[in-house]
């Protein structure tokens, strides 16, 4: 099963403990790596993770704070790619490359090919993401390939990210925000009004309690 992050709180963090939002988005990833990823592969429900990290939306931002953020993930890819090796987690980047600055988009594909052969766990990082996005890119690569007969199964499989089982919101939102509209069809939703770097493993380990407990009707 696939677990999806939609991460928020990371700048009202920062602001609230009178740092940098650079800082708060640096808490906000070692809330993921440290606190969110080891209880999913502890509770062996999930197989994968999928983080909303930037959107396409994103780039409207500060000129600055998206600098930074940019800074930030080339930092991400340097220290997280030696845990992914040693933990045997594959990662995939989600979204268009192009508009990311290039040294990113070399560490992003060095880290996707050296991490390709590994099986235990899966990781989606969305970078200049937006599920409309895809899935008009979608059509765009079905229809390259003449593909005549479009339906939910074929469709599905040259979307990016597999169909998503949780949705977590962090930061108090109500809302998805472009995030893997097609995926999240059937996903349970949760909303914490904590910030993301504040997230611990027993949040998780909750969510998933009150996961199991709910009757996935999925329409029947």
């Amino acid at each position: 099963m696939n677990f999806g992050i939609i991460a928020d709180g990371n700048r009202r963090w920062a602001k609230k403990n009178n740092v940098s939002f650079f800082e708060g988005h640096r808490q906000g990833f070692l809330a993921i790596k440290n606190e969110i990823l080891p209880e999913l592969k502890k509770s062996k429900l999930f197989s994968s993770c999928t983080v909303y990290g930037f959107s396409t939306e994103n780039w409207k931002r500060d000129r600055l704070e998206v600098k930074n953020l940019m800074k930030l993930f080339v930092e991400i890819f340097d220290n997280f790619l030696e845990e992914l090796l040693a933990e045997k987690i594959r990662l995939f980047h989600v979204g268009k490359k192009n508009r990311l600055p290039k040294i990113l988009q070399k560490k992003i594909q060095k880290a996707e090919i050296l991490t390709e052969k590994n099986k235990n766990f899966n990781f989606y990082l969305c970078l200049n993401y937006g599920g409309r996005d895809e899935i008009l890119r979608t059509f765009e690569l079905i229809s390259q390939k003449k593909i005549k007969k479009i339906n939910e199964k074929n469709f599905s499989k040259y979307l990016e990210v597999p169909n998503l089982d949780i949705i977590l919101r962090t930061g108090g939102e109500k809302r998805i925000s472009n995030f893997c509209i097609w995926q999240g069809a059937y996903a349970e939703l949760f909303f914490l009004d904590k910030f993301l770097p504040d997230i611990k493993k027993n949040d998780i380990k909750n969510i998933i309690k009150t996961f199991y407990d709910r009757d996935r009707r999925k329409g029947a």
